[in-house]
């Protein structure tokens, strides 16, 4: 692809590696070593654009290692491991640890024993510095923008954490979950209900619009596009992976079940990011022409996408 395009980076979470794969030229810039080589193995990623940084946190024997790397290099800048922790197990590869680029804060989800916290800790430094919610019997996904933490159990509901606020919304079972820069949220379920909660908002508002187009909404389908906007991944009655812009400014991607994304998209405008099994894949959101950006020997997972 030739430089009309921003520099981003599509980091794919492979069995033992994170890799880093160019847009403009589908290069291999650099990959991360994990201890866990497994396929299945937990981990998360999240990225600080502003700072160009990569947060990667995977486990070892003696707890959970946190580190970051510069997204442009690859160089390591800090390592942490917080010890007698565990990794909270999902399939996603960036559902427990979040980024708030509006305070520059970093937050995990991990394990302790039979019960789960959310923790604060320094985005350089890495160290753990506070407690933000502990003894939480669930809690499958973490989000933080806009001065906003949130918490979902998928299958019951969420926690939202506004300042000094918190608050406590069930739901419908979520397939997936998103926020925007603002701390806007939406969810929505595996047959296209989706619910909106504004920012500084305590009350889910439903949206039809996507349920009354009969789609199957993907795993970790939602995804903020920009600051403004949302986009959603769906499986539909189509021959070939296209886009619409619907009503309150949501861009549907829909992809027929044999192309759907394996674990998700991901969106740094103007494209879209995902896999299909082992093979990794942009599309670009207003036109909707995609490419395949690099095919590897095992089945990979979106991680996190740069604009570096």
């Amino acid at each position: 692809m030739m430089g009309a395009f921003p520099p981003s980076t599509f980091f794919v979470v492979r069995p033992g590696q994170v890799t880093a794969v160019a847009l403009l030229n589908h290069a291999t810039k650099y990959s991360i070593t994990l201890d866990d080589k497994s396929p299945d193995a937990p981990l998360a990623v999240a990225v600080a654009t502003e700072v160009q940084r990569l947060y990667v946190m995977d486990q070892l024997r003696s707890g959970i290692r946190v580190r970051w790397f510069d997204t442009v290099t690859g160089a390591e800048g800090a390592s942490r491991t917080i010890a007698d922790a565990t990794l909270v197990p999902t399939a996603s590869a960036h559902a427990t640890l979040a980024f708030d680029s509006s305070r520059f804060e970093l937050f995990a989800l991990l394990q302790r024993g039979s019960t789960r916290a959310i923790e604060q800790l320094d985005a350089r430094s890495l160290e753990v510095k506070r407690r933000v919610l502990g003894d939480l019997r669930c809690g499958d996904r973490l989000l933080a923008a806009g001065g906003r933490v949130v918490l979902a159990c998928m299958n019951e509901g969420l926690v939202v954490l506004d300042g000094t606020r918190s608050d406590k919304l069930s739901t419908f079972p979520l397939a997936a979950l998103a926020i925007l820069p603002d701390g806007t949220l939406m969810g929505g379920s595996s047959d296209g209900r989706l619910v909106r909660l504004a920012k500084d908002a305590t009350q889910l508002e439903p949206v039809d619009t996507l349920r009354t187009r009969g789609v199957t909404l993907v795993a970790d389908g939602i995804a903020a596009k920009g600051t403004c906007c949302f986009a959603v991944a769906g499986i539909g009655r189509v021959e070939r992976v296209s886009v619409t812009i619907l009503a309150g400014s949501l861009t549907l991607l829909s992809f027929p079940p044999s192309e759907a994304p394996s674990a998700g998209i991901l969106v740094q405008p103007p494209f879209a990011y995902y896999t299909t099994g082992r093979i990794a894949r942009h599309i670009d959101i207003e036109q909707g022409f995609g490419e395949v950006m690099a095919t590897f020997d095992e089945e990979i997972r979106p991680g996190a996408v740069a604009d570096r």
